[in-house]
């Protein structure tokens, strides 16, 4: 059996917050999917490009978006009271890029419109997941919303995702590597037991 290393037991508990620079080296080292996620503001669609996307439950399907507040994504959230978020294959690499710049957004994007919200549903994408906001709250100079997922499709089966990892767009192998069927997005299956009995 290991001995504890107890050598950082007289450390200091860190300041009221991290260095934004340090924090900023060590974040953009968690690799992530790309995604755009979209809304209508105005009747007229918006989006950006975010990697602040996750899955919160499958029963209920709930996702958490987390968004710059005063964009005008995050207003159009607000406004619908709905959102769509897009997962990118690596092909899509422009418009990730397109997404996240100045310039208009929806230039030359091919998208249909769904429902009375006018939510876009972008077409050239692995999938899609269309979300109805159940909650929103304000964290630091971010809205995060969390939505209540009404519909979604896979678009692609055989997928060629693009990834985001230290400032870099990134691409899978090809082939996989062992499986991890009890990995699931909001936590291993092997803390799941009843009430009073996990781990």
């Amino acid at each position: 059996m290991s001995r504890p290393d107890n050598s950082g037991l007289a450390k200091p508990w860190p300041g009221s917050a991290a260095d934004e620079t340090q924090f900023r080296d060590v974040i953009r080292h968690l690799a992530s999917g790309v995604t755009v996620v979209t809304s209508s503001l105005g009747g007229e669609p918006v989006g950006l490009t975010a990697t602040a996307v996750c899955s919160v439950s499958a029963t209920p399907p709930s996702l958490l978006v987390s968004l710059t507040a005063n964009t005008r994504t995050a207003q159009g959230v607000v406004e619908t009271d709905a959102f769509a978020v897009h997962l990118l294959p690596f092909r899509a690499r422009g418009i990730a890029e397109q997404f996240a710049s100045s310039r208009s957004h929806f230039e030359a994007v091919h998208y249909s419109v769904i429902s009375e919200k006018r939510i876009p549903l972008l077409t050239d994408v692995v999938g899609w997941l269309l979300c109805h906001v159940k909650e929103k709250f304000w964290v630091e100079d971010h809205l995060v919303f969390v939505g209540r997922v009404v519909g979604c499709e896979l678009k692609d089966t055989a997928p060629d995702p693009l990834l985001y990892l230290d400032r870099n767009y990134r691409r899978l192998l090809p082939g996989a590597e062992r499986g991890a069927e009890n990995l699931e997005p909001w936590g291993s299956s092997q803390d799941v037991g009843l009430p009073g009995f996990g781990w």
